[in-house]
């Protein structure tokens, strides 16, 4: 416990005084005896020295002054402080009382301060949400694919933004790769579902068509035109929609550009497109080189586009 320098002298000076005061009055009361008995022995012409009488003196001797006179005091003595009564009483147990307040009293101050509860810390700001991918605008698209009918970039703009947001199609590289296969496979998104009939297609088993009339059941739809018994349940697994049972639902726009970016995914083509180049691309979704130069020429007029707006 730390106590000031002042506190530790104040608390010397009233030990002090208390043991000078003590010894004091011990001292009195022998030499008291000792003049008591001299009186004694002299005769009744001998008395004690007047001091040893007068109450003041010993007041005096241990540094109080005397007890006030009834009449002396005042209405403001009332609001004295115990310190202060002790030191205005003329008694040795004013002086213990004053000892006594001194000492509370430096207790009192030398307690630790009770420190104020520390303020909880500031939440920390929460981090902004990261920026949703830039999509292609109805502009865009239109410079990408020339031709495409106004109406047709209307309706099919969100679906396409969309799609290519879930599929981490999100740079202009792949942006272009993607639209550039989905203009030649839909004939600059003028069908979703191939003009052939697809009898070209019965019987091969690569693509699953192991029944009779798969060929043309399942023959392509879609901006990527899917095609074959075996991708139609593929996707069926990965958009909950039975294409199997409803093979024409994968024309529908709702379903086109969904089922066209689990294609591109699905052939890891995203990292194909920023590696490979786009004649790979074009190969892994064609199967060969079917319009390969009307693919390049697309690609590169959507980077031309997507790059420098």
């Amino acid at each position: 416990m730390y106590v000031s320098h002042s506190r530790h002298v104040r608390a010397a000076i009233a030990a002090a005084a208390l043991i000078t005061a003590g010894t004091s009055v011990m001292g009195l009361g022998a030499t008291a005896v000792a003049n008591a008995d001299t009186a004694i022995a002299a005769g009744p012409s001998i008395s004690a020295p007047a001091r040893y009488l007068e109450g003041g003196t010993l007041f005096s001797t241990i540094g109080f002054e005397a007890l006030p006179k009834p009449e002396s005091a005042s209405a403001e003595s009332a609001t004295d402080t115990p310190a202060d009564a002790a030191a205005s009483d003329g008694s040795a147990t004013g002086a213990f009382a004053a000892l006594s307040a001194f000492v509370t009293d430096s207790a009192a101050e030398t307690e630790p301060a009770t420190e104020s509860a520390a303020e909880p810390a500031a939440e920390p700001a929460p981090e902004p949400a990261p920026a949703p991918p830039a999509g292609v605008t109805p502009e865009d698209l239109a410079r990408i694919v020339p031709g495409i009918a106004a109406e047709k970039i209307a309706a099919y703009i969100a679906p396409l933004n969309e799609a290519m947001a879930r599929s981490g199609i999100d740079n202009p590289v792949r942006q272009a790769a993607f639209i550039a296969q989905l203009a030649v496979e839909s004939d600059s998104f003028r069908t979703f579902e191939e003009y052939a009939s697809g009898r070209a297609y019965e019987g091969r088993a690569d693509l699953g068509n192991t029944q009779p009339g798969d060929g043309e059941r399942y023959k392509g739809r879609g901006a990527i035109q899917i095609t074959g018994r075996h991708n139609y349940e593929k996707v069926s697994e990965y958009t909950g929609v039975d294409f199997i049972a409803h093979p024409e639902l994968l024309a529908a726009p709702e379903n086109a550009f969904t089922t066209a970016a689990w294609y591109w995914t699905s052939r890891n083509l995203n990292q194909v497109a920023d590696t490979a180049g786009i004649v790979r691309v074009s190969e892994l979704v064609n199967g060969g080189h079917h319009a390969l130069s009307r693919r390049i020429a697309d690609f590169q007029r959507g980077l031309d586009v997507l790059i420098r707006p």
